[in-house]
């Protein structure tokens, strides 16, 4: 095997610009907007019929969701039960997961501070003083759907969590892609009992949670390529491709040695 090949980091000259960002929560917190273009840039029709898709989809869900009862509880299920928004993502066919992580915060914070603070780690978001004024609401939310979770005599779905969906405008291509994140409800007892999104006071906490980072295709953009995809699927050379590429994950067992030929016998 040849040596290993040192790597080497770019040198910054300065030719290399990140673009600046803009963006803005729905009322609820559950979609973000972001755009490199100027607040007061137009983007394009086609793109914005694009991210109003995904607030119908989110209406949808919600309203799927809320309207369902849970067998459980034998109540409608919360938007923050994250066994439902698991269903709803393995079954709609729109999601495709890209990353997950585990991830942990510690943090003596309190109140709308903490609320800000936590939604900024996960969603890589510095805000600075920008204020998210749904955070304090949201976080609260989920505190209470855990309490309720971590008290039930089930021990069926203990993770309570939320979904935000991330709509990007990036230099005139959209961008959609959906953070999920949930945390164990019978894990974090104390911590939900001690209310830190409400308390003026508050001891070191560490939460333990989990995210998965989605790219979501929306609905319109399945309908109008899949065509195209089934194509594809039945082109015989396209065909052959993919068993090529299966017999590299799955070679076929080696034939076993063809025996000499007899040698004739001696008269």
């Amino acid at each position: 095997m040849p040596d290993p090949v040192k790597l080497e980091v770019p040198v910054d000259q300065g030719k290399n610009v990140e673009l600046k960002k803009y963006y803005t929560f729905n009322e609820t917190g559950n979609i973000m907007l972001a755009t490199t273009v100027s607040e007061s840039a137009e983007i394009q029709e086609s793109v914005r019929k694009v991210f109003a898709e995904v607030s119908v989809f989110f209406a949808a869900m919600t309203k799927a969701i809320t309207s369902t009862e849970n067998p459980d509880t034998h109540k409608p299920y919360s938007l923050y039960n994250y066994g439902a928004l698991r269903k709803i993502i393995a079954g709609s066919g729109c999601f495709i997961q890209v990353t997950e992580l585990d991830v942990t915060h510690t943090t003596s914070s309190w109140g709308a501070t903490f609320s800000k603070e936590l939604i900024q780690g996960l969603l890589g978001l510095a805000t600075g003083a920008g204020a998210l004024s749904f955070a304090t609401a949201m976080i609260s939310a989920i505190g209470n759907e855990g309490l309720k979770v971590a008290g039930a005599t089930s021990d069926h779905g203990s993770e309570v969590g939320n979904i935000v969906f991330v709509c990007e405008y990036l230099l005139g291509m959209p961008s959609i892609s959906a953070i999920v994140v949930y945390i164990d409800a019978h894990d974090h007892v104390a911590q939900f009992q001690a209310g830190p999104c409400i308390k003026t006071e508050s001891h070191s906490m560490t939460f333990k949670m989990h995210k998965d980072t989605y790219m979501f295709v929306t609905p319109t953009f399945i309908r109008e390529y899949a065509g195209d995809l089934n194509s594809v699927t039945t082109d015989a050379a396209y065909g052959e491709l993919v068993k090529t590429m299966r017999e590299h994950l799955a070679p076929k067992p080696a034939e076993p040695p063809k025996e000499p030929p007899a040698e004739p016998k001696k008269k």
